[in-house]
């Protein structure tokens, strides 16, 4: 092999590596919280390995607005983690048509403490609505 053609070999593959890093560092850091409102009390499991498993969550309601046919609102959501690792709060913004089985929206990380101290990160929500609650699905990604 010539070193003209070792060298163009060796620049694809550089470029394949530096293409492919912000991908792989991406999907290293997905998420996925999938939190119970009910009437029993707010807990939540985690997939994904940035956070921990499972915990108990608290919510703090900022404002709801809208009209007769679809309303917005906006809260606080603090997770706490059952093994002691720290707590997440998150920001939620989210809407919903009145009478719909769910709302969606968006999330992002507004601090946290414990190992979760620099967390950053959110994404996109799903809200179901059952008979006593909410069941909430949090996808994202997440970097600490």
């Amino acid at each position: 092999m010539s070193l003209r053609r070792l060298g163009r070999t060796a620049v694809s593959a550089i470029a394949l590596l530096l293409a492919l890093a912000p991908i792989s560092a991406l999907a290293a850091g997905q998420t996925s919280i999938t939190l119970n409102s009910l009437s029993s009390g707010e807990t939540f499991t985690a997939t994904g390995g940035v956070i921990c498993a499972s915990g108990t969550a608290t919510s703090d309601f900022d404002h709801f607005g809208g009209g007769p046919v679809a309303g917005s609102f906006h809260l606080t959501k603090t997770l706490t983690c059952t093994d002691g690792s720290g707590t997440i709060t998150i920001r939620v913004n989210a809407a919903t048509v009145f009478g719909s089985p769910i709302d969606q929206g968006g999330w992002a990380v507004v601090s946290g403490t414990g190992d979760y101290t620099g967390l950053s990160g959110g994404g996109n929500v799903v809200g179901t609505y059952v008979a006593d609650g909410i069941i909430d699905l949090y996808k994202g990604v997440l970097r600490n």
